[in-house]
């Protein structure tokens, strides 16, 4: 009995409870780890999702019978040329949008307030929502308020982060680094591991299992990422097309909002509306159809498309994920939630095939 395998696993989650115990009680003790892991874990798992991205270019290279090095080095040139073409012709605009934005929120929020104020005079508003209810002229002073408060917030973070060099010249160090070893023997990784934590006679099922879990995520990261990419391309082109202002920095945030499913579109449209109402308006009408349009495409064209494996989950589920997240570690919680939910179902449903496997052979 203390030699099966249900009894080893069980002293070892004991085992850890007690570390966890015993850190949650004397705290001193687990700082410095948690120093270090809190210093590795961004650039890890940055380089982990460019791994995702970039190794099918380095097998596609290989399959040419180029050397492994040589390929990896090649996407490093590559990439760099695109992130300076990038720089160049996007970056200055950016700038200048979101600096127009920061320095020009008082005129802007009180443009925003008189749109608002203006809904109550608007009699199909009126009749739609009656007089009582609508209430606009506190929604209107809440709302601005609301708004210069989140602008104030991204000026001060603008400049925080301007300000942590140090910070940004470790990832740009570590990254290309770690990314540069997980792209040469990343693919000999899960293998090894399964020699040494799995019985001899359980190699090929278990290296079979974890195959299918690195397709599938990678199957995850890369539709995303293509998705989003394409949601923010449309996105500006709509945006220029009905002459909306700051359409590069509006679609930057579609773009980047979009990971998050269900919530994410509806929070990306949220600064639509506000800029396109500071216009007029019938922009914010506009704005809104185009955001409708391009959720459509997204989710009729693009996801049936791009992601040929879905990891769909109930809406209800997402926004429980979402809530708890949230709680838990604030804007970034509700952002991250969704992704790493979706990346820990699927590696935790193909462990949990590894861990059946390792019990019952």
């Amino acid at each position: 009995m203390l030699n099966s395998r249900p009894f080893r696993l069980a002293v070892w989650v004991l085992l850890l409870l007690l570390i966890a115990l015993v850190g949650s009680r004397v705290p001193f003790l687990f700082r410095p780890l948690g120093m270090v892991m809190s210093a590795v874990f961004v650039p890890v798992v940055l380089s982990g999702l460019l791994y995702y991205w970039l190794s099918p270019v380095v097998k596609y290279l290989c399959r040419l019978r180029l050397p492994q090095s040589l390929a990896i080095v090649i996407v490093y040139g590559v990439i760099l040329g695109a992130l300076g073409v990038l720089i160049a012709t996007t970056g200055t605009p950016l700038e200048r949008q979101l600096t127009s934005m920061v320095n020009n929120a008082p005129r802007l929020m009180e443009i925003l307030r008189l749109r608002l104020l203006a809904l109550e005079e608007n009699e199909w508003i009126v009749r739609l929502f009656g007089p009582e209810a609508l209430a606009l002229d506190g929604l209107a002073d809440q709302v601005t308020a609301l708004v210069s408060s989140l602008l104030a917030t991204l000026g001060q973070n603008i400049t925080h982060l301007i300000g942590m060099t140090t910070t940004v010249l470790t990832l740009l160090f570590l990254v290309p680094f770690i990314l540069f070893y997980m792209l040469l023997d990343g693919e000999k990784l899960a293998p090894a591991l399964v020699d040494y934590l799995l019985p001899a006679r359980l190699h090929v099922e278990g290296k079979k299992i974890l195959r299918e879990m690195d397709r599938a995520l990678s199957q995850y990261i890369q539709g995303q990422a293509v998705i989003c990419i394409v949601v923010g391309i449309l996105a500006f082109v709509g945006f220029l097309v009905i002459g909306m202002e700051y359409a590069l920095l509006l679609a930057v945030v579609v773009a980047i909002t979009n990971v998050v499913p269900y919530v994410g579109p509806i929070v990306g449209t949220i600064p639509v509306l506000i800029v396109g109402l500071v216009q007029s308006p019938s922009m914010a009408w506009l704005g809104l159809i185009v955001m409708l349009v391009v959720q459509q495409l997204e989710s009729l064209v693009l996801s049936p498309r791009i992601m040929s494996k879905k990891l769909g989950s109930h809406p209800v589920v997402i926004l429980f994920v979402m809530l708890i997240a949230g709680s838990l570690f604030g804007f970034w919680g509700i952002f991250l939630a969704v992704p790493t939910f979706a990346v820990l179902k699927v590696t935790i449903a193909h462990l949990y095939s590894l861990f059946l496997l390792y019990l019952h052979p």
